[in-house]
């Protein structure tokens, strides 16, 4: 073995000069090159051949062969290519050559190599490659996918790759990868049709042979998403009609349950494809969308229970859209209105309508007929929050205080901890009439529901109280608030706001709000002791002030987690280089 590494190291002696001469490398990279080469020859020549080596080497050598190049552009040096360049491109193909003897049934390996000679212009090796490739790999269906690609579109031969492609047919029946190539080859063979060589019966024949692969799909894979792929793509061939008419049929015998197949078919007369009547006539945009909407109803009677939720969207998403662009189609207004109208109507009574679609549904109608349909929103989905925003909105419209009232009460019994825009929209509903009674009502019932909504109201309830019913009765509120489960860490923020904003300040009462804040949030929170310390700093400056805050600074160090020390002391120290 070391004798055969030391003749391909010898081998390598004129590249090697040549890259020194000219000063592509310096001689220390030269030496490091030449090590790496010699340790790789050792891998692949040792008695146990490992595939990986091969490849790593081979990287290697590309990634040289760029490097060069880059190098070359950069200096502009284009002397001795034939000398350096070439030889590290056989090198390449020789231990492709060597690792295809020894695993010759590896694709990724076969795969690589054919792209290599492609790249490198070697057409009788790529041509070997494939022909290897095929008789070591016709397990893998990609194999023959390649194989049709490179004699389609690099030899220009469209009968060798129909034929390759039909023989790896015969191995793989149910190869969408495959059926998809001999179709897409099929109608290349019309896009060059020439009628004075071709004669005018060549569609005829190209639209049998994409029949005979069609009956193969339906028979041996028989999938409504790759049929429907298949669809598409003949779509712009009206030759294929025919073709896609019996794709349809067999879509509508064996999959006319699912919902993608009635999108698909109505989506196709939107367009003008029309299944089951003539398409000589030309017919309007109108009469397209028509008979679209008419595919979707069909749908909706035949699709399966747990696909007919999805095929509504669809349709009256159609309806939709076919009502923002109906002067395109030739439509009134009215029109769409009420099919609109009509099929939300529907879906709605057959418990199909989600929330975009109830919301929709709104612009459509008078303030009235709003509330009502909001009426079915909520109860088809109770627990909808946008939903129930939108009826307390409409019966505040209404101006009728029971009505609001009976909304408000059955939002909250439906959506529980989830209700705090309802609260919100009702103390503004009372605000507006000026009822103090009924808001300090709304609040004193806010403030025993769940933590989600108490923790909010709690503040706001006795910013309320400060302003309607002066501070002493804010501050009575905060007390007996604040000293209930579950603490609310904004309500001291909040009355100590409040205090803050007095004209004649209590500083003992404003220090208890501290010293609460402190005492319920300490463990967690550094900023309830920062600002009981800048309480002291900026409003209570007492004789013993210095006193107050040490004695603040030592009962925050004791009290907050290790994790949050240095985050208290950074503030601190910023708390006081700011005095």
């Amino acid at each position: 073995m070391a004798e055969l590494v030391q003749r391909h190291m010898e081998s390598m002696a004129e590249e090697m000069e040549e890259m020194r001469r000219t000063e592509l490398y310096t001689l220390k990279e030269l030496r490091f090159i030449l090590k790496t080469r010699k340790e790789f020859e050792y891998k692949i020549n040792g008695v146990s051949k490992n595939l990986k080596d091969f490849k790593e080497y081979i990287m290697y050598e590309k990634v040289l062969l760029k490097q060069i190049h880059n190098r070359r552009d950069k200096n502009k040096i284009a002397e001795r290519k034939s000398a350096i360049e070439y030889k590290i491109l056989r090198r390449i193909r020789n231990l492709y050559e060597i690792a295809l003897q020894r695993f010759a049934g590896d694709f990724s390996l076969c795969l690589s190599y054919f792209k290599f000679c492609k790249q490198s212009n070697y057409i009788n090796a790529a041509s070997v490659a494939v022909q290897n490739m095929i008789k070591n790999c016709a397990q893998n269906p990609d194999v023959w996918q390649v194989a049709a690609a490179w004699y389609a579109h690099d030899r220009n031969d469209l009968n060798t790759a129909l034929t390759v492609l039909n023989k790896g047919l015969t191995l793989h029946k149910n190869s969408q990868l495959l059926y998809t190539e001999a179709i897409k080859l099929e109608l290349s063979v019309m896009k060059n049709h020439n009628t004075r060589t071709d004669g005018d019966d060549l569609p005829n024949k190209v639209c049998k042979k994409i029949e005979t692969y069609v009956n193969f799909i339906c028979d041996c894979i028989n999938d409504c998403c790759y049929l429907i792929e298949i669809l598409n793509l003949l779509e712009s061939y009206n030759f294929t009609t025919p073709v896609q008419n019996l794709m349809i049929k067999k879509l509508l015998q064996n999959h006319s349950e699912k919902e993608i197949v009635w999108q698909t078919l109505a989506q196709r007369e939107k367009r003008g494809l029309h299944y089951g009547i003539s398409n000589e006539e030309q017919r309007s945009g109108k009469d397209c969308l028509t008979l679209c909407f008419e595919k979707y109803k069909e749908g909706l009677s035949r699709v399966s229970s747990l696909e007919k939720a999805s095929l509504w969207s669809l349709y009256l998403d159609c309806l939709v859209e076919a009502q923002v662009d109906r002067d395109s189609y030739g439509l009134l207004k009215n029109d769409t209105t009420v099919l609109l109208k009509s099929a939300l109507e529907q879906a709605s009574n057959e418990k199909y309508l989600t929330e975009r679609y109830y919301i929709k549904w709104l612009e459509l109608v008078t303030d009235e007929e709003a509330l009502h349909i909001l009426e079915k929103g909520t109860s088809a989905l109770p627990h909808s929050v946008d939903l129930w925003k939108l009826r307390l909105r409409y019966a505040t419209m209404t101006d009728k205080n029971i009505k609001v009232d009976e909304v408000f009460n059955r939002g909250l019994e439906m959506l529980k901890e989830r209700s705090l825009p309802l609260w919100f929209m009702y103390i503004r509903y009372y605000t507006l009439l000026s009822r103090d009674d009924m808001i300090d009502d709304i609040y004193t019932k806010g403030i025993t529901y769940p933590q989600e909504i108490s923790e909010v109201l709690k503040p706001r309830y006795i910013e309320w109280l400060a302003l309607a019913k002066g501070i002493h009765v804010a501050r009575k509120m905060y007390y007996k608030l604040a000293n209930e489960k579950p603490y609310c860490k904004e309500l001291h923020f909040s009355m100590s706001k409040l205090e803050s904003t007095e004209i004649e300040h209590d500083y003992e009462g404003w220090a208890r709000v501290h010293e609460l804040a402190c005492k319920q949030f300490g463990e967690e929170d550094v900023d309830v002791w920062i600002n009981h310390i800048l309480f002291y700093l900026h409003f209570n400056k007492s004789d013993n002030v210095n006193e107050k805050i040490q004695r603040i600074y030592t009962e925050a160090e004791n009290t907050l987690s290790p994790l949050l020390q240095s985050d208290f002391k950074e503030k601190y120290a910023k708390a006081l280089s700011e005095q």
